[in-house]
């Protein structure tokens, strides 16, 4: 009976993270009128591989500011993500910066009958990888003449805790942390997320991914390098680290991020009297920030933020102390 419990448990590990994934694995052609300028690039890594990104300029002769797109998990091409391509025109005038995971290929279709990732993603992609991407190319574009200095990022998920460390090594003017909860360490929050009956099938996993920080073996959709690298962090503790205005902003129903996990972060800067810290719980959305009908209301939420970011450039000071919130 332990072994078909383990691997029940298992099974509906692997399924919850099938299920994210296509959450953000939805295809959306790229909108008119917010690809002009668009740039395909590519920078090396320090081992020689290429990093693969997509840089928006907008066509006007005044230099603006740099909008970093984060995607969640999943190995899709960031070129199909519906939500930031949504969220990219509600940042009209921005140059925007999206960058594609290590091992993904950003012409390949996608099948949504087939979520398995190529090897090479697996062998290589962490958080810590995908921070070092971004802070490698974000380097790269400083000083060019389209630039006028002000970075912003924005990431949901996977991407919000990609986002919630990049801030401070990046020196971001401003991050929108979308869905990422950070008051506990990852590994914590997603023994949260399943029954009590679960978590020794989840400490197991956790065990072998530290005891193999390097092994492209994967379970529950992710490599046991992806988990050894992000399970005992707490990004909150990046977070408050850093001089950058974050907003977060959090489902009171979602069931990967619980909600107590960004009460959490909210709870850390008002013990350690930062200011630069605006937390959003929206009450009955869910991960996706849809509603319990099924409603989306992430062009709101979006829509909402970047009227957040908007202020924080304009006002050029810390984000309001949570008398703001």
């Amino acid at each position: 009976m332990a072994g078909r419990g383990s691997r029940y448990w298992h099974g509906l590990i692997a399924l919850m993270a099938r299920v994210l994934l296509l959450v953000g694995l939805v295809f959306l052609p790229v909108l008119p009128g917010v690809a002009k300028g668009l740039m395909a690039n590519t920078l090396a890594r320090p081992d020689g591989s290429m990093i693969h990104y997509e840089l928006d300029i907008p066509d006007a002769p005044a230099r603006t500011a740099l909008l970093v797109l984060l995607q969640g998990s999943g190995c899709a091409p960031v070129a199909q993500n519906a939500n930031l391509a949504a969220i990219r025109t509600l940042f009209a005038g921005f140059a925007a910066l999206t960058v594609d995971k290590y091992g993904v290929d950003p012409a390949r279709p996608l099948d949504v009958n087939d979520l398995d990732c190529p090897p090479e993603f697996h062998a290589h992609h962490t958080v810590s990888q995908r921070v070092a991407d971004y802070a490698g190319v974000i380097a790269q574009l400083r000083g060019a003449p389209w630039w006028n200095g002000e970075l912003v990022l924005f990431g949901g998920s996977e991407g919000g805790l990609v986002a919630a460390i990049l801030a401070g090594e990046v020196s971001a003017d401003a991050a929108v942390l979308l869905s990422t909860g950070g008051g506990l360490p990852f590994g914590e929050m997603v023994r949260q997320t399943i029954p009590p009956e679960g978590w020794p099938t989840v400490d197991q996993a956790f065990a072998m991914a530290r005891e193999n920080p390097d092994s492209a073996e994967t379970w529950a959709g992710s490599s046991y390098r992806f988990w050894a690298d992000i399970i005992d962090r707490r990004v909150g503790d990046d977070m408050i680290k850093a001089d950058t205005a974050f907003l977060l902003i959090q489902g009171g129903n979602d069931p990967s991020s619980p909600v107590e996990t960004a009460r959490i972060v909210s709870d850390l800067f008002a013990a350690a009297g930062r200011c630069n810290l605006t937390y959003w719980e929206l009450p009955g959305y869910d991960h996706a920030m849809a509603d319990a009908g099924g409603v989306s209301h992430m062009s709101e939420v979006g829509a909402d933020a970047a009227g957040w970011v908007r202020a924080r450039l304009a006002s050029r000071s810390e984000a309001g102390c949570l008398a703001d919130n």
